[in-house]
């Protein structure tokens, strides 16, 4: 997978890479605030900790360096909304598209034309 760029400028939102140190509070945070919307979805959510939210980060960071997986938290007007990732899939060229958001703006397209771009 080419390699992606840090940050996308979408216009009403931005989208940047996590970064392990500086997003760690705010990662647990958007988390913790949607805990009850991810359940249903999302297996991880049952392990949800601390810990589990700093192996996230750490890994988002080899990921990134190895092609596998870019992943990058996702802001309005410079506070965080959601995430969204591309992950390598075992397809040649295979791309998934991943995402989330809290509540609000969840349920208003934002990440899904985020996905476009």
């Amino acid at each position: 997978m080419e390699q992606s760029n840090h940050t996308i400028d979408c216009g009403e939102f931005m989208s940047r890479r996590w970064r392990p140190r500086e997003d760690f509070e705010v990662l647990f945070r958007l988390i913790e605030e949607s805990l009850d919307h991810l359940r249903p979805w999302m297996s991880w959510v049952a392990h949800h900790s601390r810990r589990a939210a700093a192996d996230f980060l750490a890994n988002c960071g080899l990921e990134w360096t190895s092609g596998q997986a870019y992943n990058y938290s996702v802001s309005i007007d410079g506070v965080p909304i959601g995430a969204c990732s591309l992950i390598r899939t075992t397809e040649p060229q295979g791309r998934e598209a991943g995402y989330g958001c809290i509540q609000p703006p969840q349920g208003e397209g934002l990440l899904q034309r985020q996905q476009l771009l």
